[in-house]
């Protein structure tokens, strides 16, 4: 990373990377061997390194991006389904936590995309303000395929970034979309040369942290009170997604997906 020169490493959460680089806090993923799958710890430490960002003064504007040549795989299949309902409500809950320490922050967030995300991160790549994919980047929406709902809040951040109607065939689908169609539908908003991700996310978080941060703060609250169905979103994901953990169909979409074949569902 000698290219954002000068960065300057800070201290984070387990596999969560903090560096600055002046006023811009790039925040990474660093769970490279597993695909940075936001298990519960990596989802905590995330959110817990949010929080400490966005009561700090000398950071104007935030990076999310993951070490290697995923940015997350999503959340940890091999994980599911949890060992009974109530673990199922607590993965509910640390994700709604994320999402809303996400959503609520006052300052701006970039996120820079190289390689796929998948599922939950994609829930995490929509609550950015501005989204900067590499070519090779992939958006996956796999639920449907493994007998789950969208989560991460996606039924409501996905639909604001690319319309009801578009929102709703994408993850009925369960589809893969690749970078440039992902900016023709308005879900990434710049397309650069996968080796010029991270630069250029830096690049345009810098130019936010040089805004006014009240108006920036007051942009940001705006929009979230001009929109507030993310919270019965976040809701119905939580009472509904346990019990999918439940089906025979998740635990057969599951297996399909380690075998790379169609799942055979049966609606149990």
């Amino acid at each position: 990373m000698s290219h954002l020169s000068p960065l300057r490493a800070a201290t984070g959460a387990p596999r969560i990377r903090t560096e600055r680089s002046g006023a811009v806090a790039v925040v990474t993923l660093d769970d490279p061997a597993r695909r940075n799958v936001l298990d519960g710890a990596l989802r905590e430490g995330l959110r817990t390194t949010l929080a400490e960002l966005a009561g700090d003064p000398g950071v104007g504007a935030i990076v999310l991006t993951g070490e290697g040549d995923c940015f997350s795989a999503g959340g940890d299949l091999a994980s599911m389904p949890p060992e009974t309902r109530s673990d199922a409500l607590d993965r509910m809950s640390g994700v709604a936590a994320l999402l809303r320490e996400m959503t609520q922050l006052d300052k701006p967030v970039v996120a820079a995309v190289r390689g796929p995300a998948a599922g939950v991160a994609v829930g995490l790549v929509c609550a950015c303000d501005v989204v900067v994919a590499g070519e090779g980047a992939r958006i996956l929406l796999p639920f449907t395929r493994l007998g789950l709902m969208p989560d991460g809040g996606l039924v409501h951040l996905l639909a604001g970034r690319v319309g009801t109607a578009r929102a709703r065939r994408l993850l009925l689908e369960a589809a893969a979309v690749g970078a440039h169609d992902a900016l023709d539908f308005g879900l990434v908003d710049e397309v650069v040369a996968d080796e010029d991700v991270l630069a250029a996310a830096v690049g345009r978080a810098d130019e936010l942290a040089r805004r006014a941060s009240l108006a920036v703060a007051a942009v940001k609250q705006g929009f979230r009170s001009a929109s507030s169905g993310l919270e019965d979103v976040l809701t119905f994901e939580g009472s509904r997604q346990p019990r999918l953990f439940e089906t025979a169909d998740f635990l057969e979409g599951r297996n399909a997906f380690y075998e790379k074949r169609e799942p055979r569902f049966t609606g149990r």
